[in-house]
């Protein structure tokens, strides 16, 4: 995927801690770990897939990316830029070549500003770095844009409230690309939306980074989603990453306990095949207090002594320097698991 290039975005032990205060003086009781020394590198026009159970840090993860959240520790480069160190106003202008779509257009849209208002004020925003210096210029881009995502024109002076689900993510698409920026943080774009409007919105985004040369991080929990859009997948589990592989690689050779787990869980469409699910027990732990060792291990069948103690790092499966995992046993694991994954389902 590097072909010798730099990467666009180059994110180093990245830690996002949120403090917790308490008793008479309030004072630092503890930390959230929400996001734990996480390190990737994403290149022009691939996109990075995030995947996990709600609560493992993703959504932190993506707007720590964009110092929405600033980190806490460890570094994020753009461009070769690390965007902590560089003074507010520069980080301003680069906003411009960063972008998110939100979870919830309904909350991330202003109700009290019509479509033409809310598409219009990035444009107002970075005035001076682009050729749209006039409301004529501004207005007629606008309704390009409209176009582009899917929306008539008469949208241009409606509201949000007047959209439905799908069209409202459509506006929250418009105006992540209306400064055409090289990478987008996408925040669970679809997951809020139908199956049918999911594959529309899912169909947009892919025309649109084949068209403008995009580059995105997508979030996600479901997993069918990620494997359509994705080139690589990071999964995620408690702030940290267990498995980062390519998208076909993950899928025919799950490495992880938890990712096995994740896999298992996806809908069979054919109902003539029955699939055997790998339930996890118990719930995911306190970010407050992770467990020591693996953090997975409390909810690991294959838990081993070790596990309990030793925290284990990503390594290469089988030297492979691009599918790696953060299991001591992974190996092991994978070979004990069943040759098949699905079979025809008994007939009357």
């Amino acid at each position: 995927m590097t072909n010798g290039k730099q990467p666009l975005l180059s994110v180093k032990n990245l830690q996002k801690y949120f403090p917790i205060h308490g008793g008479v003086f309030y004072r630092h009781v503890g930390d959230v770990y929400a996001v734990d020394g996480i390190s990737f590198d994403v290149y022009q026009g691939e996109t990075i897939g995030l995947v996990g159970e709600s609560g493992c840090g993703k959504s932190t993860l993506g707007k720590a990316l964009l110092h929405l959240y600033p980190p806490t520790g460890g570094s994020v480069e753009f461009e070769g830029v690390d965007i902590d160190t560089i003074p507010v106003k520069r980080l301003r202008e680069m906003r411009k070549e960063m972008q998110m779509i939100f979870q919830d257009p309904m909350e991330s849209l202003n109700p009290r500003m019509s479509v033409g208002s809310i598409l219009e004020e990035p444009f107002i925003i970075h005035k001076g770095e682009h050729e749209f210096d006039t409301v004529e210029k501004r207005k007629i881009e606008i309704l390009r844009i409209l176009k582009e995502v899917g929306l008539p024109e008469n949208a241009f002076d409606r509201y949000p409230h007047e959209f439905s689900g799908g069209q409202r993510q459509r506006i929250g698409i418009a105006r992540a690309i209306a400064l055409k920026p090289k990478l987008v943080v996408c925040d669970e774009p679809v997951s809020a939306l139908d199956v049918s409007v999911q594959s529309q919105i899912l169909n947009l985004m892919v025309r649109l980074q084949r068209e403008m040369k995009l580059t995105y991080i997508f979030i996600a929990h479901n997993l069918s989603v990620v494997k359509y859009i994705a080139d690589r997948i990071y999964v995620m589990y408690l702030g940290r990453v267990v498995e980062v592989a390519e998208s076909q690689s993950m899928y025919e050779k799950p490495m992880h306990p938890y990712t096995q787990a994740l896999i298992s869980a996806i809908p069979e469409p054919d109902p003539t095949l029955k699939k055997e699910k790998q339930v996890l027990e118990g719930d995911v732990p306190s970010p407050i207090n992770p467990p020591p060792g693996c953090h997975f291990h409390p909810r690991c069948p294959y838990a081993q002594d070790r596990c309990k103690e030793d925290l284990p790092q990503l390594r290469p499966v089988d030297g492979n320097k691009n599918h790696q995992v953060s299991c001591h046993f992974a190996e092991e694991i994978f070979n004990q698991q069943p040759s098949g994954t699905s079979e025809p389902a008994a007939r009357n």
